[in-house]
């Protein structure tokens, strides 16, 4: 076979694992050459104090803007629920004649949404930005992800929900008296979910917390990979003042819930009773009692009722947690409290010893008289005093072991110290006694040879 035979087979078959890896070795080599020595070389880019400081001040430019979109986002979104409730509230008790304000407030519940759904498409501008500007990055693409653009997307449906301007007229199902009808079931639910937007509450408290405004939260969290979330700042909360994030949640959702209720059963009541009974229903099923007086008769009146009770117990658990932990002891207290059960329980330890020995003596004293009246009496007065003895003896050690069970680990760690302390020292005694037998014992060695060779000498 001739060279070109060799050529064509090679072509058939994959190369060995060393020639590839030869020619791969020569591809980088020539690679790296070219750039070597090309024109146009490549510089490492490193980013100047002036360039650093540059970013700094844009980043914090961005923070505040994103602080300020935050406020306006939310003060949008509540300002929607307020003109949406007020529209539903009006609706009932209106006439024909208010037909056109009515028309006009749900115009403003779109212009208001409108506007919300710009502030929050440049919110998230915004934080690209931030991003881009943290990371050095040029293209917008690599900064979002799509796990990023569909959680913007989900924001952006949410807050687009509200009940749209309806082109019904008044005379299209109203009443004999000239009312406007109520709303539809398509509207009462867009109206329902307009509540959904209270999740912008909290952002803005995690923007205007002091954890991103304070560097020194940042830098320690940073170290201890923690990230700075909502969950995290309500944690916070809830550890700074437990009291009112619970009483703000509970009236929060007693309000909401009961407004909620009473638009979805409105059409089975008259006049006010249907909030009456909706702020007397809410709290009973919040509180898992359930007097059964008043029932939900519609489908979304029982949803509400369902999820009142489901977050009825967990804030009723958060309840109880937050009501132990004021009830606690502090460390403090914990010691006073148990210095002066020690000191109680010692002096009971005392009159009941004084009180045995007294029992026993006039026992004794009786004997000898021989008044066997007194002498049964005073058995019965000594073996209940030996009990009262005992049984305060008991008391008293079990508070014993439990401040033993306390020990406090700064203790622990002072007495450790100590026994270092007194094993250090010892060992440099010894360490200085050992020298001292060294330095002996080559004395001794000196004289013993001194008086061998002196030995020798006088032989």
């Amino acid at each position: 076979m001739g060279r070109d035979d060799w050529s064509l087979f090679t072509k058939c078959f994959p190369a060995s694992r060393g020639e590839s890896a030869r020619s791969d070795m020569q591809s980088r080599e020539l690679t790296e050459v070219s750039i070597l020595n090309s024109k146009k070389k490549l510089d490492i880019v490193r980013e100047t104090p002036s360039e650093r400081l540059r970013k700094l001040r844009k980043s914090k430019t961005l923070v505040d803007e994103k602080k300020k979109l935050s406020v306006w986002t939310l003060l949008l979104a509540l300002l929607g629920i307020l003109i949406m409730v007020l529209h539903t509230e009006l609706l009932w008790f209106g006439n024909c004649q208010w037909f056109l304000y009515l028309f006009m407030m749900k115009c403003s519940i779109s212009l208001s949404t409108g506007i919300l759904l710009v502030l929050i498409i440049t919110f998230h501008i915004k934080e690209i930005q931030l991003f881009m500007n943290d990371n050095s990055l040029v293209d917008w693409r690599i900064a979002v992800n799509l796990k990023k653009f569909a959680w913007i997307l989900l924001e952006v449906l949410v807050c687009a929900v509200h009940p749209f301007p309806s082109e019904q007229q008044c005379d299209d199902g109203t009443e004999a008296d000239g009312k406007l009808p109520f709303l539809s079931d398509t509207d009462i639910i867009l109206s329902i979910l307009m509540f959904l937007r209270i999740y912008l509450i909290p952002r803005t408290v995690l923007l205007h917390s002091r954890v991103l405004v304070d560097a020194s939260y940042r830098s320690i969290g940073a170290l201890n990979n923690i990230k700075f979330q909502y969950q995290f700042v309500m944690k916070i909360l809830m550890n700074t003042c437990p009291g009112r994030v619970l009483l703000i949640l509970a009236l929060s959702l007693w309000i909401v819930s009961s407004w909620v209720l009473s638009v979805c059963e409105r059409d089975y009541y008259r006049g006010t009773d249907s909030l009456t009974n909706a702020l007397w229903l809410v709290p009973i099923t919040f509180l898992t009692i359930g007097y059964g007086d008043v029932v939900p008769q519609t489908v979304c009146g029982k949803i509400v009722c369902l999820s009142t009770g489901v977050m009825g117990v967990g804030c009723t658990a958060l309840l109880v947690a937050v009501a132990a932990q004021k009830l606690e002891f502090t460390k403090a207290e914990k010691h006073v409290h148990n210095f002066m059960r020690d000191i109680h329980y010692k002096k009971q330890i005392k009159c009941a010893a004084a009180n045995v020995l007294g029992e026993a003596w006039l026992l004794h004293r009786h004997t000898k008289i021989g008044d066997y009246t007194k002498i049964r009496q005073h058995q019965r007065n000594l073996l209940g005093a030996i009990h009262i003895f005992r049984r305060r003896r008991i008391k008293h050690k079990n508070l014993q072991d439990q401040v033993n069970a306390m020990v406090d680990i700064s203790k622990m760690q002072m007495i450790m110290y100590d026994l270092d302390e007194n094993l250090s020292s010892s060992h440099r005694a010894l360490e200085k006694k050992i020298s001292q037998l060294d330095k002996k014992l080559d004395e001794i060695s000196q004289l013993i040879m001194a008086a061998t060779e002196s030995s020798k000498l006088t032989s």
